[in-house]
């Protein structure tokens, strides 16, 4: 299989672009200012300067005057929004170790991160961040979990369920389950449509 950095590197010829879309997926409510950017990505000014200018004169970036400066950030009403965050989500990090290691894991028939995961946005911290469903190894998963957590300095919730129990939950309309379910924003593994209707 085709590593995911490669399809990147093909599809954006730029290596600044795609780390200016990496650092605003990944970090979806932090604005940022150009100088603040090239110094987030230890690239020249002027290269990182064009690369913001691009994405902000599709649409994908939004830009807002504070003081003398202008920061941007990513506008979540840009038509392709939900799928390139898809795929930067599952580039870098969690999204990435769990797609790669998934074998080692064990068996996994579905596994994705929710919408609290993916916007940074833990309000409460009891919102489950990764959903999996299937037999797997919880010592592993323990391992990658800890590594993200040291990465993105906050607390990973989530919640692993054997397949027939996942299967009796859902068709009692286990409300833990139902908002789980409608709470997934990118599929790492397995079949939406098998899964979360």
């Amino acid at each position: 299989m085709v590593s995911l950095h490669k399809v990147l590197r093909y599809l954006f010829v730029s290596k600044v672009r795609i780390k200016c879309l990496k650092y605003f997926f990944l970090n979806q409510d932090v604005p940022i200012h150009l100088r603040g950017m090239a110094r987030e990505l230890n690239e020249e000014i002027n290269a990182v300067r064009r690369e913001l200018m691009r994405l902000d004169e599709i649409k994908l970036l939004k830009s807002t005057k504070r003081g003398n400066k202008k920061y941007f950030s990513l506008n979540f009403d840009f038509p392709y929004f939900e799928e390139f965050c898809s795929l930067f989500i599952k580039s870098d990090g969690l999204g990435e170790d769990i797609i790669k290691k998934h074998n080692k894991l064990g068996a996994i028939y579905f596994a994705a991160l929710t919408s609290a995961f993916v916007s940074g946005v833990n309000i409460n911290h009891k919102e489950i961040d990764l959903i999996i469903i299937g037999d797997i190894d919880l010592e592993l998963l323990g391992e990658i979990v800890r590594k993200e957590e040291e990465k993105i300095g906050r607390e990973i919730n989530y919640t692993v369920l054997k397949l027939a129990e996942f299967n009796l939950r859902k068709k009692r309309k286990d409300p833990f389950i139902t908002n789980l379910l409608l709470s997934t924003k990118v599929l790492l593994i397995g079949n939406r449509e098998e899964y979360v209707s």
